[in-house]
């Protein structure tokens, strides 16, 4: 009988902090993505959007530590390659390359936060 309990217990532990991170991790996700789509691409404020990058990039950053602990390695890899990239191409002047990789990025986030939901992969 101890154990059917433990076991209960336990299973109900590890649906809740499923729960809890899979709310904390979609919140920073949306976090993240509305600093990246509020970023406006213009060739006369090229130096703005840079800046809007360099700001949508610190956001992740701050979070990235905690992200790190809970989603895939390849996915965070794939974001930060997006990063780099967008803002590579502020540094450059290439707006039109800025934004493409932007719109990346954007679908980057929005998988990892699909991916990061309540599902049958959590919780094995």
């Amino acid at each position: 009988m101890k154990v059917k309990i433990f076991a209960f217990v336990l299973m109900g532990l590890l649906i809740t902090s499923v729960t809890v991170n899979t709310c904390i991790v979609s919140s920073e996700m949306k976090k993240i993505q509305r600093a990246v789509d509020d970023i406006k691409f213009d060739e006369s404020s090229i130096e703005t959007s840079l800046l809007q990058a360099n700001a949508a990039y610190s956001i992740y950053q701050e979070r990235e530590i905690f992200l790190s602990l809970t989603v895939n390695h390849n996915d965070l890899t794939n974001i930060e390659d997006n990063f780099a990239e967008m803002i590579g191409n502020l540094m450059v002047g290439d707006s039109d390359g800025a934004e493409i990789t932007r719109n990346r990025l954007s679908c980057s986030l929005e998988h990892l936060r699909r991916l990061s939901g309540i599902n049958i992969d959590a919780l094995i």
